[in-house]
């Protein structure tokens, strides 16, 4: 696998390259952790005040999302090979302090619920030199089939996102509440 992204990945406190299911431990050897890369803020990626655009956030986050999943053992492509795909059903972002060109971020991802079709992800980036939190998100993401629609997680899948579930961990973003979309 060829990982195209400036940053280094590690679960826990133990530093690793990202595995693939093959190198996983045993169900009953892994502790849930919270995952971990970091990215090299790039100057295109600073608006004209000088500190990361705010778009880029969403990016870093779903930089984060994809790092912990294929830590855990299950990369993207291997989820397109079976004929599904995970899709952002909403985001909420809070914007705590600016980064600027060069900074190192850390951005700590981890699921806290699953609920059928969907998984509640908890973020957050610091940056890493001073350890300042930049940015937090609760993201809920959807299982669905390749034709769009919602289908439940499928066990295996399930079983080796566990690696980076959390349920008890303190919330960085309250939930928000679901209204119904009216046009």
């Amino acid at each position: 696998m060829v990982w195209k992204y400036r940053q280094l990945c590690w679960v826990g406190i133990v530093w690793s390259a990202p595995r693939s299911r093959f190198q996983l431990k045993k169900k009953e050897e892994r502790m849930p952790a919270k995952a971990h890369c970091q990215i090299t803020v790039r100057h295109y990626e600073c608006d004209p005040l000088g500190h990361v655009n705010h778009a880029m956030y969403v990016h870093y986050f779903e930089v984060g999302r994809l790092t912990a999943m294929a830590d855990a053992g299950l990369p993207f492509g291997a989820i397109l090979k079976q004929g599904y795909t995970v899709v952002a059903v909403d985001i909420y972002v809070q914007y705590k302090a600016p980064a600027f060109a060069d900074d190192v971020l850390e951005v700590e991802s981890y699921i806290t619920d699953f609920h059928g079709a969907l998984m509640t992800w908890q973020q957050a980036i610091h940056r890493r030199a001073d350890g300042v939190l930049a940015a937090v998100a609760e993201v809920n993401g959807a299982f669905t089939r390749a034709d769009g629609r919602p289908t439940r997680i499928p066990p295996a899948m399930r079983t080796l996102l566990e690696a980076v579930y959390v349920p008890d961990a303190v919330l960085l973003v309250p939930r928000q509440q679901r209204r119904p979309y009216t046009p």
